[in-house]
């Protein structure tokens, strides 16, 4: 195990002023592997390591996404790991994401933006069908 420790490195020595804040950052332990991985994200973000950890935890739970997912883990009665993997497991399920990695290719969209790109075209056929029905029951 690998200790990643955000602590802070410039003690106080008495000159300057003291923050305690500074010195009460937690440490996580964690395998090599994940310690790496998170190295290698940070780097490819150009963010440091507690920086990036800081983010994807401030996200988790403090975003709205996080905040929906933590209710709904204590709704299921899971953790938030727990929902969070159930979350990803159904969202794969449910879409074919090689074809959508292909779409993303041909078009010179990442993965992300091509999603984006399909759900908000899926809204604007999904308003356009219920416009027509309307006009149809209307007539």
């Amino acid at each position: 195990m690998t200790t990643l420790s955000s602590e802070n490195r410039d003690r106080p020595s008495g000159y300057g002023r003291y923050n305690p804040d500074a010195t009460s950052r937690p440490s996580f332990y964690m395998s090599d592997e994940l310690l790496q991985t998170i190295a290698n994200q940070a780097q490819q973000e150009r963010a440091s390591r507690s920086s990036f950890v800081a983010s994807l935890l401030g996200f988790l739970l403090l975003s709205p996404v996080g905040q929906q997912l933590q209710e709904n883990a204590t709704r299921n009665n899971r953790t938030l790991v727990q929902e969070l993997e159930q979350s990803l497991a159904l969202f794969q399920q449910q879409l074919p994401l090689e074809q959508i990695n292909q779409l993303a290719v041909s078009s010179q969209r990442s993965q992300t933006q091509m999603l984006s790109y399909l759900v908000l075209l899926g809204l604007r056929a999904y308003q356009e069908g219920n416009r027509l029905n309307l006009e149809a029951d209307n007539e």
